[in-house]
């Protein structure tokens, strides 16, 4: 019993320092924006509660697979959070029996609740999966990866048959690339020195900015385009400068840009949905 115990113990320690960690960096922004859309289909309360807390276990598995994939890189790498680390290293064990027991919990979520969870689940399983292990570390590739990331985590906000749904999980999608880029832009001088083949330390970070530009002009082309013209606004997005020095300032500049458009694009579609 005492053994059982303590194993759970360092699986709550780990899940528990997954969320810190992510949250201390502003991300898992992901469940803000799907509940946000639901609420704006107008999903019935129950159903809101049982997909936040779907997305909330979705979170700490994807983000879970990611550090343990991981671990050994973050290790070498400076600047990077060595006591959780370290943890996370010598309970490798513990940490990927806590990844099994976290997939299970979102298939079993999403088979109870519905098809279009269950997909969710699936396809994240298989995305975080093929990313981490393999795609992370293949320039262009891992943007690819990321933007199916968003569109699979959007899942969590809308029924598997609502095309509008759809549609705003598709601008997820392509901001998910803009916001890889920026996150690949800022940890280039780490990854770097620890050898991580990502699109910023293969290609530069004068050619990653082009890119991220490229990406920020999409999104505002299909945001207009398929969801409301107020999208055109996304397109202030490359005006901030993308260089490793300021990519935590262009982090932040963009994700408020794209949260209030996202906000202000869902608050139409609830009130004032455009033909």
């Amino acid at each position: 019993m005492n053994e059982v115990l303590a194993a759970v113990r360092v699986a709550w320690r780990i899940a528990a320092d997954v969320a810190i960690y992510r949250l201390r960096k502003r991300e898992m922004g992901n469940l803000v924006t799907s509940l946000t859309l639901a609420l704006a289909l107008g999903l019935a309360p129950g159903d809101l509660a049982s997909r936040a807390g779907f997305g909330a276990l979705l979170n700490l598995f994807v983000y879970l697979v990611n550090d343990c994939f991981d671990v050994g890189i973050d290790l070498r790498a400076p600047g990077r959070d060595n006591e959780r680390t370290r943890f996370l290293s010598e309970h490798i064990v513990a940490a990927w029996a806590t990844v099994g027991a976290l997939a299970l919990g979102l298939v079993a979520w999403g088979a109870l609740h519905s098809k279009g969870l269950l997909l969710a689940a699936l396809v994240n399983v298989v995305v975080i999966v093929v990313y981490s292990r393999v795609l992370k570390h293949q320039p262009v590739l891992d943007l690819l990866a990321m933007g199916a990331w968003g569109l699979s985590m959007a899942m969590v906000g809308f029924p598997l048959d609502s095309a509008v749904g759809w549609r705003y999980a598709g601008l997820l999608g392509l901001l998910s690339m803009v916001t890889e880029a920026v996150q690949v832009l800022r940890d280039e001088p780490s990854d770097r020195a620890a050898h991580v083949r990502t699109t910023a330390v293969v290609l530069g970070p004068r050619a990653t900015a082009v890119i991220a530009r490229a990406l920020i002009l999409t999104a505002t082309v299909y945001a207009a385009a398929l969801l409301h013209p107020l999208g055109a606004v996304l397109a202030l997005g490359a005006l901030v400068p993308f260089d490793p020095e300021r990519a935590n300032a262009s982090w932040d500049r963009l994700r408020a840009l794209f949260g209030l458009t996202w906000l202000a694009l869902l608050a139409l579609l609830r009130w004032a949905p455009h033909p």
